[in-house]
């Protein structure tokens, strides 16, 4: 028992255990059924006379899927959540062993004692952990095989030797560390309570190592990894489904992200308008006067803002899933959302797929089976038997007690379309998913999917509908802002990071976090700048912000005003111009989202991404590249200094300054007003002229800002320029001599200014496609 008084909360729709009523039973040998070009499949024996199939296939040139299932287990509704891919390998037969070469790695498995090694291209070997014992002859580690449980299911499990320098990244959110060597994780999403526990809201079975190689595991199941925990030798797997299929993948970390992309689709490329900040008028009462009231402040104080969220309040207390609005506080809620858009405002609407008991709709989805059943009940889907129909207190005291939408469903989908076109109706142009966490483990679907398969793909259906709709009344995105998700959840577009707290540990924990994600292919998140819960002072405010404003997407939300200017006017100028110097760089920003769709790498690039053999970048967890071009180092402690590890290369502070070279680490300071932003030497940055919104329109005029090298020559640099409407301009620039710079365009593009960091001695001339054009200094004077 833990004296933990985290280990002993009560936490909504926990796991199943994992309890063994058998031995560990591993492979031992195989045997050869088939084999040809599509891969290989082989009759297997455990140690205990179990018999199955194991199937080893080419999925992509990089990428090998292993797939082990036993001959004594029944079929049950489960999903796959990765696509089927048809590739070509060689088979290679000798005596005890069976070879499958692909383009970039090659696949050995030796037939008896049975053991299986991956090879990479450049000769790199990993190898499976089969027998690995301590001196009292106990296992310490889970072989490749099975273990049967105390309920009938089968655990599969394999392990493979992690080598002493090697560092374990992704599955799914994780706000414990960037680097997961050394932990235990659970892949179950989790309503988390915060951002400084090891359960997360978003999970993701995809392991990124820092030596080459990722896993890829195709289960809705919550499988287990041990990452270096139990035996610092070996990592290992642990899946509780009716069998064992995963992918090995090699390549750099970059290489594997776009394997998992091709494995598990592109992600959602958000429009335009949704790189603009995001601000909420937050968990509490609220209604039309009070919306438009912020509008009004928003605009006066020409603070750059594209989305008004209204959370939970626009709905009646009590109906939270209804998707109808409180008439009493909106009276029009069409008249309303016609005004904000009339100031260039996009009206997000918080939803959650649960339903209270005190809603109207509740009877009608109870009588027509449309909730999802406790396992123990004895009903038909048109039971009326309550005993039949999970319901839990989902909101502690907050809420009545609450059931969950069977999305399997096919009535309850159709109703819960209408639900959704319902609101969308007013104009609302993107719709929050909160919640998607609580389906228990015992519960039964229509579909016959039982909880513990269906809790982790719960976040999908329910991101999947609510993006088929929008998508079908916007005519447009399918954007979903979710904080729940799973395999494949990138086809959604933006997520946040849950509820942290407002305090400096939170913002160091919702960073980590974020990172994390972005190296489990999801490469557009957020987090509720300030904290979600409590009032954050003034300095974490805007250090806050300074962070939120520099990632992939920003949103201003808590439980108390997050409006920059109720912070003091210190904090507001800081906040503003943090907000102005996003909107400055909103051409860049939507230029590396373009590419992080196009290639399945982060917007927001962890340092060990670009560098895994540097050992430094593994401990710089709490920074990152904002595109290629973009240190962002945010400050998560009072006082204005941090260290900072800068990369290789050359990089100045974007106000100018003294340059410092990489690699290395450097301790900064920086004053309040000061964002945490370094420019990398030798890149020409597209920015644009700040404005009260991004909004949708092509780019007018652009201004290409060369970042001069000071300790070594660069001559040329180039970038793109991608506009909403598929619009294509590639920039280059050459630099004839020290002060002076030509700029030639390929392709239709807007009008073409230059600039330079630190004033306009940077650079004495400059030419655009000939013709000759001054030099401004950027960051404007006047942010």
């Amino acid at each position: 028992m833990s004296l933990h008084p985290r280990d002993r909360a009560a936490y909504v729709a926990p796991p199943p255990p994992l309890t063994p009523a058998g031995p560990v039973d591993p492979v031992v040998t195989a045997y050869v059924a088939e084999a040809g070009a599509d891969g290989v499949s082989l009759n297997v024996r455990t140690a205990c006379g179990r018999t199955g199939t194991l199937r080893l296939r080419p999925a992509t040139g990089s990428a090998a899927r292993i797939t082990l299932r036993m001959s004594d287990v029944l079929t049950s509704p489960r999903i796959s959540v990765v696509n089927e891919s048809v590739h070509g390998c060689t088979v290679e037969r000798s005596s005890g062993t069976v070879t499958l070469r692909l383009e970039a790695l090659r696949v050995e498995i030796r037939l008896s004692p049975f053991t299986m090694s991956l090879t990479d291209r450049h000769g790199r070997t990993v190898r499976q952990a089969t027998d690995v014992r301590d001196p009292d002859d106990h296992l310490t580690v889970l072989p490749f095989g099975v273990t049967e449980l105390a309920d009938g299911r089968l655990a599969h499990h394999d392990s493979w030797i992690a080598e002493p320098d090697e560092h374990f990244y992704g599955l799914g959110e994780r706000f414990t560390g960037l680097d997961l060597r050394g932990q235990r994780v659970q892949c179950w999403v989790q309503d988390a309570l915060g951002s400084t526990g090891t359960r997360s809201y978003k999970a993701v079975p995809f392991l990124l190592s820092s030596r080459g190689y990722a896993v890829l595991v195709d289960t809705t199941t919550p499988a287990s990894f041990d990452l270096a925990h139990h035996n610092t030798g070996a990592w290992t797997v642990i899946v509780p489904d009716e069998e064992l299929d995963y992918y090995l993948i090699t390549g750099t970390p970059g290489e594997c992200l776009a394997a998992y992309r091709d494995l598990t689709g592109p992600a959602l490329l958000p429009p335009k308008w949704a790189f603009g900040s995001w601000i909420s008028g937050g968990f509490r009462r609220d209604s039309a006067e009070e919306v438009r009231d912020r509008a009004r402040r928003i605009r006066e104080h020409r603070f750059p803002c594209d989305v008004l969220h209204i959370d939970t309040y626009w709905q009646p207390h009590g109906s939270w899933s209804d998707m109808r609005w409180d008439t009493e506080a909106f009276p029009d809620p069409r008249g309303l959302v016609e005004d904000l858009a009339a100031e260039g405002l996009h009206v997000s609407l918080w939803m959650n797929p649960y339903i209270g008991v005190d809603s109207p709709y509740f009877a009608e989805v109870k009588r027509n089976g449309w909730f999802l059943r406790t396992r123990t009940g004895t009903g038909t889907d048109t039971d009326t038997d309550s005993g039949d129909t999970w319901v839990g207190r989902l909101w502690g005291d907050a809420h009545p007690e609450t059931a969950l939408l069977d999305l399997t469903h096919p009535g309850a989908v159709d109703w819960f379309h209408g639900r959704i076109r319902e609101a969308l109706a007013s104009g609302a142009s993107v719709l929050k998913t909160d919640f998607g966490e609580a389906v228990p483990a015992d519960a039964v679907a229509h579909n016959g999917m039982t909880g513990d398969r269906l809790h982790n793909l719960y976040p999908l259906l329910y991101n999947d509908l609510v993006a088929e709709v929008t998508r079908e009344v916007t005519a447009s995105h399918g954007l979903t802002w979710g904080r729940s998700t799973w395999t494949g959840g990138q086809r959604h577009g933006a997520k946040w990071t849950g509820d942290p707290r407002a305090s400096w540990q939170d913002l160091a924990s919702t960073l980590r976090a974020g990172l994390s994600l972005s190296l489990s292919g999801h490469p557009f998140w957020s987090h509720d700048i300030g904290g979600f819960h409590g009032t954050p002072d003034a300095e974490l405010f805007v250090r806050w912000a300074q962070f939120g404003l520099l990632s992939p997407l920003s949103r201003f939300h808590g439980t108390t005003s997050r409006l920059p200017w109720d912070f003091g006017e210190e904090a507001y100028a800081a906040v503003l111009h943090a907000a102005r110097l996003r909107m400055s760089l909103l051409p860049y920003l939507y230029a590396a989202a373009v590419e992080a769709v196009r290639t399945g790498e982060p917007l927001a690039r962890p340092m060990p991404l670009d560098h895994p053999d540097r050992p430094d970048s593994h401990t710089a967890d709490l920074q990152y590249l904002l595109g290629p071009a973009l240190l962002v180092a945010p400050l998560y402690a009072p006082g204005g200094r941090r260290q900072v590890w800068f990369p290789p290369g050359e990089w100045l502070p974007y106000q100018g300054g003294a340059p410092v070279t990489g690699p290395c680490w450097h301790s900064v300071d920086l004053l309040l007003p000061t964002a945490p932003l370094w420019l990398r030497a030798g890149s020409l940055l597209l920015t644009t002229a700040p404005a009260d919104r991004a909004g949708s329109a092509p780019f007018g005029e652009v201004t290409a800002v060369w970042v001069r090298p000071r300790a070594a020559p660069s001559r040329t640099a180039r970038s793109v320029l991608y506009d909403e409407d598929g619009t294509r301009t590639v920039i280059t620039a050459y630099r004839p001599h020290d002060d002076h710079l030509t700029l030639r365009t390929e392709g239709r593009g807007p009008r073409l200014h230059v600039a330079a960091p630190g004033g306009r001695h940077a650079l004495a001339t400059a030419e655009v496609d000939g013709v000759p054009t001054d030099v401004d200094a950027w960051p404007g004077a006047d942010w």
